[in-house]
């Protein structure tokens, strides 16, 4: 092609378009990228010449996979995205624990501070938990499911987690004196606010550990067993959860009375699977609870009584809020009343203002309940009842309990279909 016409062709094309990214101070690049999705992190490489790997020196990136996420991506962005990293979650499937290892030990040096870290294992095969994890000492919030804590004692550098607030631990198993290892953990996390305990099992029922942290201000306990968890001291306590199975009565009034100054309960009062009748009455007091929330079956005496037992020990309850649970199998006649005789005082509720019943089917029982708790409440504004299905029609219901009498005179009884 002559050299004049390849210059003519050459006037003819389109200028190129200003990228008008490149132009962007580059505090503001940063900030748009650390905003983003990981995938759309890596994505901004094809946005402009001047964004390409840019991503891999912004600090503070959030990195979430997927499960489907591929293993080699998932290295590749660990390996290249620069500390610190602000957050890290990974589910990961059987076929990769081993992966897992290699990406866990990269950890330390991206001084990663939220960690969200999920084991899919299968038939009881959880994978031993990398000591790696102890080096990262930025730790603000760990979470962590499916898997067996570390088997080895911390190496002697390690002292607790200074920056962790939150620990959230599930389906976890401890091996031998892992219960003393982590007790010790959560009592040198000076920062740590926030527990939550799923499951958390000792494969030595024998040994026993206690939970203490001198900052914890919430804990949340789910066990379908003893084994082997307490409370120490918690000086700063103010909310508290306890759903538990399979436990004996004695251990669970002591887990009750090492929470028995939180401000906020709550608490799982079916049953079922507890082992030893419920308590006639406490030996401490919930003196300063405030709000309540239960979950319990009015037709069985057994939860009743767990009920009855808490609402007479909480003096200045404010709040009670009850998921019913309804047994049309098995229903103990007369349950509620039998313990509302028994109350015959009006100091009970001297300071309960609201109420919530939910998913009532209109029992004796539950009516029952409902009249007791109007006609000692004297400092009460409102009883909202949820009814999800009704042995009486909504309007029988209404007119009922509009003729129980009302210890205060401000009580307002409202009631909500489905």
């Amino acid at each position: 092609m002559p050299r004049e016409e390849y210059r003519a062709k050459r006037r003819r094309l389109p200028a190129a378009e200003p990228d008008f990214l490149a132009g962007l101070p580059p505090e503001i690049v940063d900030d748009i990228i650390s905003r983003l999705d990981i995938r759309d992190v890596v994505r901004t490489s094809a946005l402009s010449r001047a964004w390409r790997r840019r991503w891999e020196s912004v600090r503070g990136l959030d990195l979430s996979f997927r499960s489907s996420a591929p293993a080699a991506a998932i290295s590749s962005v660990l390996k290249r995205a620069a500390a610190p990293v602000r957050g890290l979650g990974l589910r990961v499937p059987g076929r990769r624990f081993r992966r897992a290892v290699r990406w866990l030990r990269l950890l330390p040096r991206k001084r990663v501070q939220s960690l969200d870290l999920h084991f899919e294992f299968v038939f009881g095969e959880k994978p031993s938990l990398d000591p790696s994890i102890l080096s990262c000492l930025e730790l603000t919030t760990l979470v962590l499911e499916g898997c067996i804590f570390p088997p080895s004692p911390p190496p002697p550098s390690f002292v607790g987690f200074p920056e962790l607030t939150k620990l959230s631990l599930s389906e976890i198993d401890l091996p031998r004196h892992g219960g003393r290892r982590l007790e010790a953990m959560i009592a040198a996390s000076p920062l740590l606010v926030e527990l939550s305990l799923s499951n958390v099992r000792s494969l030595h029922h024998w040994e026993r550990w206690f939970i203490r942290g001198p900052n914890l201000r919430s804990v949340w306990i789910w066990t379908d067993y003893d084994y082997g968890c307490r409370i120490g001291e918690l000086p700063r306590l103010e909310h508290a959860i306890v759903f538990a199975s399979a436990i004996k009565t004695e251990v669970l009034c002591k887990i009750l009375e090492g929470i028995s100054h939180a401000e906020t309960l709550g608490f799982d009062a079916i049953t079922d699977q507890f082992n030893g009748n419920p308590p006639e009455r406490f030996s401490f007091t919930f003196q300063n609870l405030r709000s309540l929330d239960l979950h319990a079956c009015l037709d069985q005496i057994s939860s009743t009584s767990w009920v009855f037992c808490i609402l007479r020990s909480a003096p200045n309850l404010e709040t009670l809020e009850i998921e019913v649970d309804c047994d049309d199998d098995e229903v103990d006649a007369g349950s509620v009343e039998g313990f509302a005789n028994a109350q015959a005082s009006d100091d009970i509720f001297p300071r309960l203002r609201d109420v919530w019943l939910h998913s009532i089917d209109c029992s004796s029982n539950e009516m029952c309940f409902i009249k007791f708790v109007l006609s000692k409440a004297r400092s009460l504004e409102l009883f909202s009842v949820r009814v999800t299905s009704s042995r009486l029609s909504y309007q029988e219901a209404c007119i009922e309990m509009a003729k129980y009498k009302r210890a205060s005179p401000l009580a307002k009884l409202r009631l909500i279909r489905g």
